[in-house]
């Protein structure tokens, strides 16, 4: 009966983690709302941002920034590795020397508007084919 008790808390413990899981809303951030994120970052950066900031909008145009400077990174380091005759796919890789940040966000913010579709790619995806595409490493 002990085991059996054991057996039945444990099931529980299970059942309410996954139910936190499940409902944790951590979620990866869709090409509409990195674009929309970057949009004010650009604003911010470039203009006379007028509106008001809340901390919410100041941590969204912070996730920009380093979503475009990690993502930048990692592909400009595959790019070097790709050089060196190593097995990378070109979609991955992008020639970002010299470039800046905001160089990157004033793409985002140009192509994303051009764009209908935003809402079903994630925004890694988009930022990869969107760098890959204007950048492309040789």
């Amino acid at each position: 009966m002990l085991l059996k008790n054991k057996s039945a808390i444990f099931i529980f413990y299970l059942f309410f983690l996954f139910s936190i899981i499940e409902r944790s809303p951590a979620s990866e951030m869709n090409a509409s709302e990195l674009y929309s994120s970057c949009k004010n970052y650009y604003n911010w950066v470039t203009k006379d941002f007028n509106e008001p900031v809340d901390y919410k909008m100041m941590f969204n145009m912070g996730k920009c920034q380093g979503i475009v400077e990690t993502l930048g990174k990692t592909m400009l380091t595959l790019c070097y590795e790709r050089r060196r005759n190593l097995n990378i796919d070109h979609k991955l890789t992008a020639n970002l020397e010299g470039i800046k940040t905001i160089e990157i966000v004033e793409k985002i913010v140009a192509y994303g508007s051009l764009e209908t579709n935003l809402r079903s790619i994630s925004s890694q995806t988009y930022l990869t084919l969107l760098i890959n595409k204007i950048w492309p490493c040789r």
